[in-house]
């Protein structure tokens, strides 16, 4: 039987899972149970990083060394991580193999472990809002939002004990996410106890003195935000262990006595650009593990000597400005001792340096042998130092050497038994490769399985190696990639027996034998002089093949097509010379390339007949074609009429072909579902009948400005009684210019969902009985159609509509979709239109109205009770034609009190333009608590807000166009409503961004 203590832990009521989680963790060892519990911080379904753990875990003092234990604590926390990894409280990530996640159950059981210590500020459930109570609260950690105000803080402004502030992101996204001012300079001072302090992602541009308060702090995090510069007082924080900068694109230059944080393990700083220079004395902090950018600096920057006394090293390090170099700093920064660097970057940024320093340089640079991964960036040396391609670094793994624009020879790269990835850009002095690029070695590149080479404009010459070519030359190599080396003649290797991806672009005297690369799976060969294939070899394993603007072919006329048949992806670009090599008797295209799904031509109008009459003439059923496109083919005057017998085409591609004027009589395929057409400036017509359109779901039509209709002759073949059911889902037709009637007479009722016309500046008329009340249309978008008088009176009976967009069509002026919203259209969530006089009403669950040159505001709001919206979430309106509105929300006099709820609670986002005489902005606003986006534009009167401020819940500001109102919100003395609104996470008061 378990001891009685163990199973007071459980209460009845939890699952079973649950009650054996815990007690795997009744028996963890203690170190692992103050570390598991301090994971209670990180969310459901957050992606975190072993090396990310145990930083957090050192800052929290939850990695104790044992006596006698000669570990650092890095490697402690690994190996407490490994040990909650084996008891499978830590699991793989699925989508990022480098990255870790819990299971929901367990993160479940690390709030319960964590007790009240933990606390998560987004957390809304009851169990977590009695612990925003509790003094106990030490650790608090929340997801970040897009706008960060004070609201979300309140919780812990009274928590004076707290030691860990942990904003976290559940997406890799790039966006900006902002957080208000009061947050770093008004509660971060507070926290006198912080150890854990992460601004990560944040756009702030400052930080302030008083972050030098903060003496306890061991773990600051400011990546990818936009400050400049730290403040000085930063240097006074004695017990920091690591500091994070990574991506901080602004950053310019790290604090001057930054020698005295002493305790700094960890400073990553990887991705400042604009950093200048490291400060002085930086040597002094040796207890550095990581650095991940050294930039070398001038007069009293620190120089690369100051390394040398960084004896624990690890990971990347990146010396860039080494044309600052002086001397013998090279040799004194001694990287041949630090034996756990694992990937090492020189760069400089500028070759117009000394040569001859330059070498010397590179040459005391040599790092320990161990090292896995080197880039030289920017190197100006007429040779490279014989380290370089040394068999002894036998642990490297990749190379890549950029812009080394003097060196006329590559280094014996070959002579690396573990290389695996090579990269070589942008040397022009290089003219030929050869026997000093494979080395001495007996079995040269036996490892490598990656090959790029990228603009070498001057090589020509790639000369085999000298060693029996048959065994163990480039025997794993897998890619392939040669790109903008002009003068590249010959041929290139041979035997490359395990070569799955070639891709070859830009080198213009280059032949290519493709009978050399048996186990290919993709190839993309572009702008080459010859392409090579006499043997009757077949390629069983190619399913992807690209060619591009090649010179000339040279195959084995005998069933050419047939060797490529496992193709399923064929692009061709040009390659004029291709068509009659591929349409002998018993070789044909879609006859023999039986696996191909994708096809795709460019520039070739020649090679789109002929395949159009092979599909005619052979009527390929077993064809299995399913996506196809044309481009840019000039001279093709009709989608060739063959093409009708592609049975198995589902997708059809047409832009920019300027010649084409229709397309086949017979029609389409009947498998056909999607069709899209762009800048065809000579389309007269989609079809001649409608059972043509009869299996197509989608139809965009694009800047064809000839365009008349979509159906030739519409008028006769509806007195033909031609008629057909319809599966059309999706139709769009944008900026053609011609169009002057959309005519279905019925066709589409019964299946159109989505209806986009944009543009088509002679459009007239849509006709009536296109639409009635089975319609399952769901979007009409109809915007700048200046000449369209009326719309199908179908459209009020529409009972799916969920947005509907109507704007800039001036001489609309019966719009039936609105004139009984309530009654038919329940459904509609974004409606954005000109203001209309008929407008009686909206439809109770939108969440999202535009109303553009509105005449009279307050009518509108008073009138149609815009505060009945409950759902209404954005809100936009622009008073271009309302001379009257003097205060937003608007009231009837000056005196009248300003309490009455015009708008809904429920708005998210406001948006108030073009008002020529609004003045202030009215106590209203104080009805709004859930108000995130304020948005105000060219209101040039506007010159007060409330007295009592805006809305808490505002995230974002936006004033542009408002002169009075501008400068009154600006920071500094001149701006009265700066304390009023300093709170706001983002403010944007044109021009400038706060």
């Amino acid at each position: 039987m378990l001891d009685d203590r163990l199973w007071s832990l459980f209460t009845q009521k939890e699952s079973h899972i649950l009650l054996v989680l815990k007690m795997s963790y009744y028996y963890l060892p203690s170190r692992l149970k103050r570390c598991f519990a301090y994971c209670s911080v990180l969310p459901h379904d957050y992606e975190f990083g072993e090396a990310q753990l145990i930083l957090l875990w050192m800052a929290e003092d939850l990695i104790q060394p044992q006596p006698k234990e000669n570990k650092q604590m890095e490697d402690l926390g690994r190996d407490i991580f490994q040990e909650l990894l084996s008891r499978s409280l830590f699991q793989k990530s699925s989508r990022d193999k480098s990255k870790y996640v819990m299971h929901d159950l367990v993160t479940d059981m690390a709030r319960w472990a964590a007790g009240e210590i933990c606390l998560k500020l987004d957390d809304k459930s009851e169990e977590n809002c009695m612990l925003r109570c509790s003094p106990k609260a030490r650790h608090s950690s929340y997801i970040c939002g897009e706008y960060d105000g004070v609201e979300k803080f309140e919780a812990i402004s009274e928590l004076i004990q707290l030691r860990t502030f942990l904003p976290l992101s559940l997406s890799d996204a790039s966006r900006w996410n902002y957080l208000t001012r009061t947050v770093t300079f008004e509660l971060l001072p507070k926290l006198r106890f912080l150890r854990v302090l992460s601004l990560n992602g944040y756009k702030i541009t400052e930080l302030p003195d008083s972050i030098g308060k903060l003496k306890h702090l061991r773990y600051l995090d400011l990546s990818y935000t936009l400050i400049a510069y730290l403040p000085e007082s930063t240097s006074t924080l004695c017990n920091l262990q690591t500091l994070i900068l990574e991506s901080c694109y602004e950053l310019k230059a790290l604090p001057t006595n930054m020698r005295n944080l002493i305790n700094l393990r960890h400073l990553n700083n990887s991705g400042v650009c604009n950093l200048k220079e490291m400060p002085s004395q930086l040597g002094q902090l040796t207890n550095l593990r990581t650095l991940r950018n050294f930039a070398v600096g001038k007069g009293s920057g620190a120089r690369v000597r100051e390394i040398g006394s960084l004896l624990h090293l690890q990971g990347t390090l990146r010396l860039s400005r080494l044309e600052n170099v002086i001397g013998g700093d090279a040799r004194d920064a001694n990287l041949k001792s630090k034996e756990r660097l694992e990937a090492l970057l020189l760069e400089w940024s500028s070759s117009s340096v000394s040569t001859e320093i330059t070498t010397v340089v590179l040459d005391m640079l040599q790092p320990h042998r161990k090292l896995k991964a080197l880039t030289i960036s920017g190197y100006a040396g007429l040779k490279f130092p014989t380290w370089i391609g040394d068999h002894s670094f036998s642990n490297m793994v990749r190379v890549s050497l950029t812009g080394c624009n003097h060196c006329q020879f590559l280094p014996p790269f070959g002579q690396l038994s573990s290389l695996k990835e090579l990269h070589i850009q942008r040397m022009d002095a290089v003219e030929s490769v050869g026997p000093e690029f494979y080395g001495e070695g007996n079995l040269p590149f036996q490892a490598l399985e990656t090959l790029k080479f990228q603009s070498l404009k001057n090589w020509k010459e790639w000369s085999p190696c000298q060693q029996d070519l048959e065994i163990g030359f480039f025997c794993c190599l897998k890619m392939l990639s040669i790109e903008d080396c002009p003068k590249l003649e010959g041929r290139l290797p041979e035997k490359l027996d395990s070569l799955a991806k070639l891709d070859i672009s830009g080198c213009e005297e280059l032949v290519v034998f493709l009978a050399n690369y048996k186990q290919l799976h993709e190839s993309d060969i572009q702008n080459c002089k010859l392409v090579v294939h006499t043997s009757l070899d077949h390629f069983d394993l190619l399913e992807s093949l690209w060619l591009s603007n090649i010179s000339e072919f040279r195959f084995q006329r005998q069933e050419v097509m047939k060797r490529f048949k496992k193709v399923k992806e064929l692009k061709i670009t040009g390659c004029e010379e291709l068509a009659p090599l591929s349409f002998q008797n018993d070789d044909r295209i879609l006859q023999c390339l039986i696996s191909l799904r994708h096809l795709y031509i460019q520039d070739n109008s020649s090679l789109v007949e002929k395949l159009g009459k092979e599909a005619g003439q052979l009527q390929v059923l077993d064809c299995k074609l399913e996506y196809l496109t044309l481009s840019n083919c000039g001279s093709l005057l009709k989608v060739p009429e063959g093409f009708h017998h592609l049975m198995s085409l589902q997708e059809l591609y047409v832009y920019d072909c300027s010649s084409l004027v229709c397309f086949p009589d017979l029609g389409l395929p009947p498998s056909l579902k999607v069709i899209e057409i762009r800048r065809c400036k000579s389309l007269m017509y989609l079809a001649r009948g409608y059972q043509v359109l009869a299996s197509l779901r989608r139809i965009e039509i694009s800047d064809c400005s000839n365009l008349k209709s979509l159906i030739e002759k519409e008028e006769e073949v509806l007195v033909d009684g031609s008629s057909s059911s319809s599966c059309l889902e999706s139709l769009e037709i944008m900026e053609c210019r011609s169009l002057t009637c959309l005519s279905f007479q019925g066709q589409l009722s019964t299946t159109l969902k989505h209806l986009k016309i944009v543009n088509c500046t002679q459009l007239e008329l849509i006709t009536d009985g296109v639409f009635h009340n089975t319609s399952p249309l769901e979007k009409i978008h109809i915007q700048e159609c200046p000449n369209l008088t009326s719309l199908p009176e179908g459209l009020c009976y529409l009972t799916s509509l969920e947005s509907i967009l109507i704007r800039g069509c001036e001489k609309l002026e019966v719009v039936p979709i609105l004139r009984d919203v309530q009654n038919n259209l329940d459904s509609v969530e974004y409606l954005w239109i000109d203001y209309c006089e008929g407008l009686s009403s909206f439809p109770l669950n939108l969440t999202s109205l535009t109303i553009l040159n509105i005449k009279s505001c307050k009518a509108l709001l008073k009138s149609q009770g815009l505060h009945r919206l409950t759902c209404l979430r954005h809100l936009w309106i622009t008073g271009k034609d309302d001379p009257n509105l003097v205060s937003f929300p608007p009231t009837e006099n000056e005196k009248e009190n300003e309490n009455e709820m015009l708008l809904p609670k429920s708005l998210l986002k406001l948006y108030i333009s073009g008002f020529p005489n609004l003045k202030k902005l009215s106590k209203g606003f104080q009805f709004l608590t859930s108000l995130q986006i304020l948005d105000i534009f060219d209101c040039p009167k506007l010159a007060f807000i409330p007295d009592e401020g805006l809305p808490r819940s505002l995230g974002k500001l936006v004033i542009s166009y408002c002169p009075i109102l501008e400068k009154k919100c600006k920071e500094g003395s001149e701006g009265r409503y700066w304390p009023k609104i300093a709170h706001i996470p983002c403010i944007l008061i044109a021009p400038d961004l706060i």
